[in-house]
Parts: structure tokens; C-alpha cells; sequence
């Protein structure tokens, strides 16, 4: 199940007190992150923004469970008096927007913000898991979901190759994984009550927030947040390190989405998953993966052969030797990226529609 697998995110920071199992850091005054910390195991949560305005905190994204946005609340209480204003969802992958819940319950007038393209996601593709209230079938299926991510880690944990390192972090991986089991119940999907189509500005002296629509890339809504004066931007999935997402993707809009990045002149990148970035080098790696997919799937698909044609004939070495620097990392792009992105980029050439669906949490 692909929202269940682990990206290794490579944090090396001195952290804030954890707030299990996020770490928090200050990435500029008033301006924190709240993710997994290297050594995390278990299923996969988004990064989260916490920004302190003078009335008030934005959140950008809220995790993958009503313990996160607990967790969330829990974060901003230690660190002001003042309420969580809004919370903004990147877009609608499972462990970006499932700790509004939490969020909203400790503060009733908050506003949840999303593209409008987002909000009809979570109305479709996010509710095949979960419900729009407590209930016990969710809590059954996100259960059912983890209990096979853990079984298949069991599983995979007994081969008699693995040395005693590797058996470490199976045992790690299954340890988080049952704690996470243990906090999902109560979690359910709550609808943005704004939506907006290309802007929406937070204002604020000293750090407005400015919502934007890009254009579609990782999914058909995704938000970016960029803080003008401190030249951060939050980009959701649209970046992900160091290994890329791709299902469900737009390969031809989504490198004209990272241009647009660049074009920010940021200083700080805060991606979905993985290290904040101080420059435009991962974005153009991003960018040549996509021009070489599309140009290597967009002639195959042209002449007529079937995706898997395609997938036999492609040749994405360069890219594997890029991305893939650990045997992990080999198998992560494979998954994560190179097969679901192929897809995307066969339907593209041949005009297929590219429709938000299916486990695809990240």
C-alpha cells in the first residue's frame, strides 16, 4: 500500500524538544517545522508549518491523523496565546490533511483553506478511506491498512540475509508502526471552508502568507505558501526529497509549476517531505526527470505500443544513477516515482485523462 511506505527524510538540524514523532525547528523567527526526524520509521507524515502573525498562527498542513493535529495544537500552545487563525491543505494525500479535526476542535472559528480543486479531492478520493466523522469503519479501514503495512514488514523482516543493522530498523520500522495503530482512532476528514482558485493573501505586518494556485503538478490543487518578506515558500508535495512522488501527477504542467518556483528567487524551500533546500538545484533535478520522461514515453506512446511497451523500452538509467544513490533509494524511485509517473506521462501523450485516485498518500 503506497500511503503506508516510508520516505527517508534526511534531517540534519539541532531539533527543538519532539514532539513524537515530530522534531520541531525554528527555520526563522516566528517560523517553525514540525516533521519526522531521521531515524523515523513508521508511516509516512507530511511536513508542517507553524507561522506566528500578530493576531494569530497559520498551519500548512496537519498531518496524517487527529493525534497530529493534537500534536499540532499542542505545539502552538507552548509556543503563543494567541489562536491557530487558519489552516491551510496542500492537497489532498491522507497524511496532509487528517489532523484538521483535532485542529478545529481546539479552535472552532478556524479557517481551513484549500485550492477548490483540493476540496473536491477530499470530497472523492481522500473519503474512500475515511469518513467525515468518527465512526468505526474508518477506524477499521485506516487499522486494516496498517496491520497489512505490518505484516508485509514482518514479512520482509525474516529473510536470513539481513545483518543485524538492517534487523534494527525492520524492528524499529514495526514498533512505529503499532504505535501509530494505537493513535489513529477518532481520525476523520474535515471539508476546507474557503477555497480560492489562483490567490488568497493572509496578511500580516511582519510575515503575510500568500496562498497560490501554480497550476497542477503533483496533484490537480496544489497550494504553495510563500512568505514574501522571509523568501520561504511551502510547496506541499509539488517537491518531495529526496525521492520524488508521481502518481496521479500532470509531467507537462508540473515542470512549468517548478519554473514558477524558481522564479521566486527563494531562500528557503520547505518541500512536502524531506530538508528544506536554500537552492534551485533539486528543482532542476526534478526537471530533468520530467523532460526525460515525457520526451521518452511521449515518443514510445505516439508510435502506438502499450504502456508496458513503453515501460520495457524506456531507458531510465541516468535518472535511477541520480536518484537512487542506496540500493533503498533505488527501489523508493522505482515505486514512488519512475512507474506511476510513466503512467502519467503515457496518458498525457495520448490524452487520457488523469484522474485523482486511489492509496496514494504522500
Amino acid at each position: 500500500m503506497v500511503r503506508m511506505l516510508v520516505f527517508a527524510l534526511l534531517f540534519a538540524a539541532q531539533p527543538e524538544p519532539a514532539l513524537e514523532p515530530f522534531t520541531a525547528r525554528q527555520l526563522a523567527p516566528g517560523i517553525h517545522l514540525l516533521a519526522t526526524p531521521p531515524d523515523y520509521r513508521g508511516p509516512v507524515i507530511g511536513n508542517v508549518t507553524v507561522i506566528e502573525q500578530s493576531d494569530g498562527v497559520v498551519v500548512i498542513d496537519s498531518g496524517g491523523a487527529a493525534a497530529d493535529g493534537r500534536r499540532i495544537v499542542g505545539f502552538v500552545r507552548a509556543l503563543t496565546a494567541k489562536p491557530i487563525r487558519a489552516v491551510v491543505i496542500t492537497h489532498w494525500h491522507g497524511d496532509h490533511p487528517q489532523g484538521v479535526s483535532a485542529i478545529r476542535d481546539a479552535f472552532p472559528r478556524v479557517r481551513i483553506i484549500a485550492t477548490a480543486a483540493t476540496r473536491e479531492a477530499i470530497r472523492g478520493p481522500a473519503a474512500q478511506f475515511l469518513g467525515f466523522r468518527p465512526d468505526e469503519r474508518s477506524d477499521t479501514i485506516a487499522l486494516n491498512q496498517l496491520s497489512g503495512f505490518l505484516s508485509g514488514v514482518r514479512q520482509a523482516s525474516r529473510s536470513p540475509e539481513h545483518d543485524d543493522a538492517t534487523r534494527q530498523r525492520y524492528a524499529r520500522m514495526m514498533r512505529e508502526i503499532q504505535a501509530r495503530m494505537a493513535e489513529m482512532g477518532g481520525t476523520y476528514l474535515v471539508l476546507p471552508t474557503e477555497t480560492f482558485d489562483r490567490e488568497l493573501l493572509l496578511d500580516d505586518r511582519e510575515r503575510p502568507v500568500r496562498l497560490m494556485f501554480l497550476g497542477r503538478a503533483n496533484t490537480n490543487g496544489d497550494a504553495i505558501a510563500w512568505l514574501p518578506l522571509q523568501r520561504i515558500v511551502a510547496t506541499g508535495d509539488v517537491v518531495v526529497a529526496p525521492t520524488p512522488f508521481g502518481f496521479f501527477s500532470f509531467p507537462g504542467d508540473w515542470i512549468g509549476v517548478l519554473e514558477r518556483l524558481k522564479a521566486l528567487d527563494f531562500a528557503l524551500l520547505v518541500p512536502g517531505h524531506g530538508e528544506p533546500q536554500t537552492d534551485s538545484v533539486y528543482l532542476d533535478r526534478l526537471i530533468g526527470t520530467l523532460t526525460d520522461v515525457r520526451a521518452q514515453v511521449g515518443a514510445l506512446a505516439r508510435q502506438g505500443l502499450t504502456l508496458e511497451q513503453v515501460r520495457e523500452r524506456a531507458d531510465f538509467s541516468a535518472q535511477t544513477a541520480i536518484f537512487g544513490d542506496t540500493p533503498r533509494n533505488r527501489l523508493l524511485f522505482d515505486a514512488y516515482w519512475l512507474t506511476p509517473i510513466v503512467e502519467s506521462a503515457y496518458k498525457e501523450a495520448r490524452g487520457e485523462p488523469i484522474v485523482q485516485g486511489g492509496d496514494a498518500g504522500g
